[in-house]
């Protein structure tokens, strides 16, 4: 069974922070999902903040939290317009594939 070693420190509450816009900045989302597992497990493990010193560092945890999902919210919808776009140039693409295989034949 394993006991609860101590308070996290702020400086560990930065370094989540630090991480999260470090992963987020180079679209690393699997690592931003792994640095998020952590941060809720610490967060759980932890409970209330006991001091104001650490309710700050939560805090400033939360909004580069919510600005990195943020940035996912954005980067994914900018990949389905993209898909979007991908898949009605599809049919273009095939009709003019047709159309021009079909010339071919008649040049033979």
């Amino acid at each position: 069974m394993s006991e609860k070693v101590g308070q996290i420190s702020i400086e560990q509450w930065g370094q989540f922070e630090h991480a999260l816009l470090k992963h987020a900045k180079s679209k690393d989302w699997d690592k931003v999902i792994k640095i998020n597992e952590l941060m809720i497990t610490a967060l759980t493990s932890e409970g209330k903040a006991k001091s104001r010193a650490q309710f700050a560092a939560r805090q400033a945890l939360a909004k580069t939290h919510a600005l990195v999902l943020s940035q996912l919210k954005q980067d994914k919808d900018k990949l389905e317009i993209e898909m979007k776009q991908f898949k009605s140039q599809q049919d273009g693409l095939a009709a003019y594939q047709l159309t021009s295989l079909s010339g071919e034949s008649d040049d033979i």
